[in-house]
């Protein structure tokens, strides 16, 4: 592959012209909002086959920084995102999000009423049996997948809350504006996780993506133990700091 630019054996010749491709955007030879040359034009270019291109354009794609218009080609989106979540007993990802200057987002994927897991349970301090919603929510900025989540809560504590999700956008905007409750977290555990197929596919990654797995424990005033979620996120959009304020 002839560039012009320096060429590492050790990288992969998808990912150099995705690194080519990116700082050509960052120099503002592509602008937001520019259509970036075709795929044939770039397959020309590099002197690589369409599939080895479309490599490297699905990386500039899952880091927010170009966006595919079926038969029209790609865009420039801006800058990719590169989100800091703080975590603390109140901060909200979503708010951090619009701090940015982005749009945040929620996707309800899937939600039902079931017996939770042990440890689960256990987390809850629930009785044998007693149920709960499980809920899987897909988070968003700008419309590029950030995060897979899995929340648990005690489905006698919200009787008919699946009746408030057909409209989802904040899980607890629901949770404050229908039950006047508001949940503070007490814990959270870290760990490097991979994601199961349809994580990846909802999150527009690689199955052999390194996500960042976040679980964490919310509880109300009275010191109840609400909320248990397992959050995936993606480590290539977001970094996690800790405060401890």
């Amino acid at each position: 592959m002839r560039t012009g630019h320096s060429v590492d054996a050790d990288i992969p010749v998808y990912q150099t012209i995705a690194n080519i491709l990116h700082g050509e955007i960052e120099q503002q030879v592509y602008r937001p909002g520019d259509r970036i040359p075709s795929e044939q034009q770039l397959c020309r270019r590099f002197k690589v086959n369409r599939y080895t291109l479309r490599q490297s354009l699905d990386l500039l794609v899952q880091i927010g920084l170009i966006r595919s218009h079926q038969g029209k080609g790609y865009y420039v989106c801006g800058k990719p995102l590169d989100i800091e979540y703080t975590i603390s007993p109140v901060t909200r990802i979503s708010d951090l999000i619009r701090k940015l200057g982005r749009r945040p987002g929620a996707e309800l994927i899937r939600q039902e009423i079931v017996v939770p897991p042990s440890d689960v349970a256990e987390v809850l301090a629930l009785s044998p049996g007693r149920q709960v919603y499980r809920l899987e929510i897909l988070r968003t900025a700008d419309d590029v997948p950030l995060s897979f989540n899995v929340t648990w809560l005690p489905a006698d504590i919200f009787p008919g809350l699946l009746e408030h999700t057909e409209l989802f956008h904040s899980l607890y905007g629901i949770l404050q504006q229908e039950y006047g409750i508001q949940l503070t977290r007490i814990g959270s555990t870290f760990r490097i996780a991979y994601p199961m197929l349809q994580e990846a596919q909802l999150l527009n990654i690689q199955p052999s993506t390194n996500l960042l797995q976040i679980d964490s424990v919310m509880r109300d005033e009275a010191n109840r133990r609400l909320e248990y979620t397992s959050a995936k996120y993606r480590g290539d959009l977001c970094k996690i700091s800790i405060s401890l304020e």
